[in-house]
Parts: C-alpha cells; sequence; structure tokens
C-alpha cells in the first residue's frame, strides 16, 4: 500500500484546486488523511470570515483522500454525499483538517472529518459517502 500512498500524494499536489487554495498535505497513512492551509484574503467571505465554501472544501477533500488511501490503484471516489456542520469561523490563521475512513464496502465508502484552528478549537465536521469508481487506464 505504501506505493500507493505516495502515488496519492503526487495525484493530491498536482490538484489544481488544492494548489489554488494552497492545501498542504501534513500526514497521509492508510484511513487517514491531515491537512493543512494559511487562511489568505481569497478564503475569506464578505464578513471577513472564512467563507463556508472553503470550509465545506477542506472537509470534502479530507474526506475524499482519507477514502482513496484504502482504493486500488485503478480506483477513485465520486462525491455522493456531503454533509458539513459548521460551528465557528476565524479570518486568519493556519486551519486543519483531518479526514478519517469510517467504513469501506464494495462500490461505497464512508467518512468523517473535522476542521480546527491552531489551538484545537473546532471549526466545522463533515460526513462523506463516496462511490467507488473504477478508472479505464
Amino acid at each position: 500500500m505504501e506505493n500507493g500512498i505516495e502515488t496519492l500524494k503526487v495525484r493530491i499536489a498536482s490538484s489544481p484546486l488544492v494548489r489554488f487554495l494552497g492545501i498542504r498535505l501534513e500526514d497521509l497513512k492508510e484511513g487517514y488523511a491531515r491537512l493543512a492551509m494559511e487562511v489568505e484574503e481569497k478564503h475569506l467571505n464578505s464578513l471577513g470570515t472564512l467563507h463556508g465554501g472553503v470550509m465545506a472544501t477542506l472537509n470534502d477533500v479530507a474526506c475524499g483522500v482519507a477514502i482513496n488511501t484504502v482504493l486500488v490503484p485503478q480506483a477513485t471516489i465520486l462525491s455522493l454525499d456531503l454533509r458539513v456542520e459548521f460551528i465557528d469561523t476565524l479570518s486568519s490563521g493556519t486551519v486543519y483538517c483531518e479526514g478519517f475512513l469510517t467504513q469501506k464496502k464494495h462500490t461505497v465508502a464512508f467518512a468523517h472529518s473535522r476542521l480546527t484552528d491552531e489551538k484545537g478549537r473546532l471549526l466545522s465536521t463533515a460526513s462523506a459517502t463516496g462511490f467507488i469508481k473504477r478508472l479505464t487506464p
């Protein structure tokens, strides 16, 4: 699985959205992913706080990456559902999002995530369902 993890790291780093938002992969192992992002002006809403869409995206990426750690090389997931609970927000600093694989079936997988600030304050949580899709070479 280590080769699969390394391939996944390269795939994540090459994602245009991940690069645009400035998301960094801090830790990756089977069933787990930890992301980090410095909050910048482009991430803020009109009130000057972290936009809910950015928070949802971080949760989505963390869940998706956590699921992808247990898939065979010629498979990926398509998001079927993402339920985000917004708890708090911030205007600056670093945010961290951890994704955890909950369960993997033959064609579907489940994960949850949590977004926190530098002090560990909970900003949002999410649960996700992904359809496991085989890729054609």
